[in-house]
């Protein structure tokens, strides 16, 4: 295998790793869309100066810049920010138990003004502050 072969190889691999990222889209990161772009231009300047060795060197060089500095970046652009709904916001809030709560037997809590049917694995009487575990449904566990 002579040198543009190698080169060539470099090029079509690129192709493989970009046409792979567009049929399983963005769940990679682009990782694969940006490898595939840099063995491309690697495999190009390569071919222009006669070396597969300095294709090998920019490779390594431009992966090594994405993987530490460009990955961050854009894994910062592409994370998109969750929004707590009314029920998930409830999570760890604090409210008082207004109808004793039992194991197996629920009770009701008021957190912010409203009532809540509420379980727990301990037996937590009414006036009690109690905080919120998780939210299934309608149904408080709470601690």
């Amino acid at each position: 295998m002579d040198l543009s072969d190698r080169n060539i190889l470099l090029i079509i691999i690129g192709i493989v790793f970009i046409t792979a990222e567009i049929i399983i889209g963005a769940a990679t990161g682009f990782d694969l869309l940006l490898t595939g772009v840099i063995l491309i231009i690697s495999a190009i300047i390569g071919m222009i100066l006669g070396s597969f060795t300095i294709s090998l060197v920019l490779i390594t060089i431009l992966a090594l810049l994405y993987i530490f500095i460009g990955r961050k970046f854009i894994k910062s652009k592409l994370t998109i920010a969750t929004k707590s709904t009314n029920v998930d916001s409830l999570i760890g809030k604090k409210g008082m138990v207004v109808k004793g709560i039992q194991p197996h037997h629920p009770g009701q809590v008021k957190v912010e003004g409203e009532l809540w049917r509420a379980e727990s694995e301990k037996n937590i009487i009414e006036g009690s502050e109690v905080k919120i575990e998780s939210v299934s449904g309608v149904t408080l566990k709470v601690y």
